[in-house]
């Protein structure tokens, strides 16, 4: 019986990736490997992350305008802003969609990292 549950559920867990339209794909860039899978999978939406991601490193506060939009084409974008993983520095859930493709990352926002003062 665990057996057959085991591969009920293995059946069904690529479905559940898959959201929208037929054809559509979702990427969980949070999964450990999924970069290097991207990298084999689609080179030209891999450079397009790496790209993003550095620009987001240097400028996190980027993200809260059309800048994604505008630089890469993207579509569909989900900022979680009222929502925050409590991290150090904190991190925001971040979707989008390039070309078919919706990918899943967080954030991290280094701009919003809180700085002690001392109080005499």
């Amino acid at each position: 019986m665990l057996r057959l549950s085991i591969f009920m559920l293995a059946m069904i867990l690529p479905a559940l990736a898959v959201a929208g339209e037929p054809g559509d794909r979702t990427v969980d860039l949070r999964a450990p490997k999924a970069l290097e899978e991207l990298q084999r999978n689609n080179p030209v939406h891999f450079e397009k992350i790496l790209r993003l991601l550095a620009s987001l490193e240097e400028e996190p506060g980027r993200v809260e305008s059309d800048w994604l939009q505008v630089n890469f084409d993207a579509r569909d974008i989900e900022l979680w802003r009222m929502q925050m993983k409590t991290s150090n520095p904190p991190k925001q859930l971040l979707r989008f969609r390039l070309d078919e493709v919706r990918y899943t990352l967080y954030v991290t926002r280094s701009d919003l990292v809180a700085t002690p003062v001392l109080v005499k």
